[in-house]
This record gives structure tokens, C-alpha cells and sequence, in this order.
């Protein structure tokens, strides 16, 4: 593992919940000596990818991400192509609906928008990883995906959050098989208790999958005919997104689509 991979995976550990991390912790997360932890902080610091809270000297998020945020909003703009196809699908299911983006630790919210107007709703941190393993989001990510995406995924180890949460990488294996043939992932109570989902990709120009958008609902309202509804309304969305965004869906991909 590279200097600079090492560097930058320091940012992975940041979250909504661990805001603000310090020296020793970063050393007892990482492992790493303290001295190569610090000049790591160092060097991302100076580059404004961190900053330090003048009182308790631990580390955060610097500016630089919020410029560089912009530039590939600009550059790139999925978020003002991708949030009215999520806000739309929102308020039409009533239920909660997000787009995600792969990360080498996890799929990372694009935009989201729970369409729920009362009742029992699903809970959702946009701040937070998904986990390849747990989630429709993820899984639909691993059957469509790049093939490097898969290998890199499986040959890690995988944590348990319930009791229908699969920690085999055999079974994961014969998910996203299963997933490739279905043509959409549905996730039952994997990641969070009392949650389901489904999820579908959006492709590049390439045919490979550039992310996914998902609906969750408390298991309570995903019966079969939920789950139908519920992925034909996906294959109209991700196939409009992949257009706009100049990509193409698989033939075999849109073979099955056409036949759900």
C-alpha cells in the first residue's frame, strides 16, 4: 500500500457520528506508528484537506472539499441530474429513496429525499458508508459494477449489523449471481433491523454500472407486490438517468428489464 493511499485513507475514519478525531486515535484506528500517523495528518493539513479545532487540537474535514466539490459539481454534474429523478420517485412511492456512488470502502449518498408524509418511516444517514455487503445498494453496485469493484470487495472481511446479515463470501458470491440474472438487488433487514430495499444501476457509457438508486421501506410494507411495483418504477428511472448521462444499459441488462 502506497504512502498517499495510506494518507488518504486516514479520511475514510471521518463520519457524522466522529466528526473530529485526535493524534491517538487516528493511531489506534489505523494502527500505525504515532509519528507516521502525524506527518500523514501533516501533509493533509497543509493541503487543506484537514483542519485542527484550536481547542482540542484533533483533526476534521478542511475547506479543500468544499472547493473541490464544486469544481466536480461543475465539471460533472450528477447531483442536479440525479435529484429530480430521486425527488420524483420520492414523492411518488412515499418512501424513502437515495442515489449512491461506490467508495472503496462502501457506497457514498449522492442525494436523497425520504417521500414519507406520516407513519412508520425508515431512518437514513446521507452522511454515513453503505456497506457493499449489506445493502441492495451495494449489491447491485457488485453485480453491475467493474469487475476489479468485486474482486477488491470479496477478498475483504465483512461485518455482521443483524441476524439476516451474511459475513460468507460464498454467499455473497451467489447473491450477485443471483442478482445478475434478476436484474435488481432487494435487500431483507441486511444491514438495518426492520428495513428492506431494493436497488438498481445506472450505467456509463461503457455499460458498467456508475452507481445505483434505491428505495427502502420498513419491512412491514415490503410485500411481493410492493417489491414489483417498486422495481418496475426503478427500471424506468435508472433507464432515463443512464440516457442522460450519455450511458448505455447492457443489452442483456435491459433484456431482463424488459421481461421483470
Amino acid at each position: 500500500m502506497s504512502t498517499v493511499t495510506k494518507a488518504l485513507g486516514l479520511l475514510e475514519y471521518f463520519s457524522k457520528s466522529r466528526p473530529e478525531i485526535g493524534l491517538s486515535n487516528f493511531t489506534q484506528l489505523t494502527n500505525f506508528d504515532k509519528g507516521t500517523v502525524f506527518r500523514y495528518l501533516t501533509a493533509l493539513r497543509d493541503q487543506g484537506f484537514l483542519d485542527q479545532n484550536p481547542l482540542t487540537k484533533a483533526y476534521r474535514l478542511g475547506p479543500a472539499f468544499i472547493r473541490l466539490a464544486a469544481v466536480r459539481e461543475i465539471t460533472v454534474p450528477l447531483v442536479s441530474l440525479v435529484a429530480p429523478i430521486v425527488d420524483r420517485l420520492a414523492e411518488d412511492t412515499h418512501e424513502l429513496v437515495h442515489a449512491a456512488l461506490p467508495q472503496m470502502k462502501g457506497m457514498s449518498t449522492l442525494h436523497y429525499l425520504d417521500g414519507g408524509h406520516g407513519g412508520i418511516r425508515v431512518g437514513f444517514n446521507g452522511a454515513g458508508l453503505l456497506p457493499f455487503h449489506a445493502t441492495s445498494s451495494g449489491i447491485a453496485m457488485l453485480a453491475f459494477g467493474h469487475p476489479d469493484l468485486f474482486k477488491n470487495v470479496i477478498s475483504g472481511e465483512f461485518e455482521k449489523f443483524t441476524d439476516q446479515t451474511s459475513v460468507q463470501a460464498n454467499d455473497l458470491t451467489q447473491r450477485i449471481e443471483y442478482v445478475r440474472s434478476s436484474g435488481f438487488a432487494a435487500a431483507n433487514q441486511w444491514f438495518e433491523a426492520d428495513v428492506c430495499s431494493v436497488a438498481l444501476p445506472f450505467f456509463d457509457g461503457k455499460g458498467i454500472a456508475l452507481g445505483t438508486i434505491s428505495i427502502a421501506t420498513p419491512a412491514s410494507r415490503m410485500s411481493d407486490d410492493a417489491r414489483t411495483s417498486l422495481v418496475h418504477t426503478l427500471v424506468h428511472a435508472c433507464t432515463a438517468l443512464t440516457s442522460t448521462l450519455g450511458g448505455q444499459v447492457p443489452a442483456y441488462v435491459s433484456s431482463i428489464w424488459a421481461h421483470l
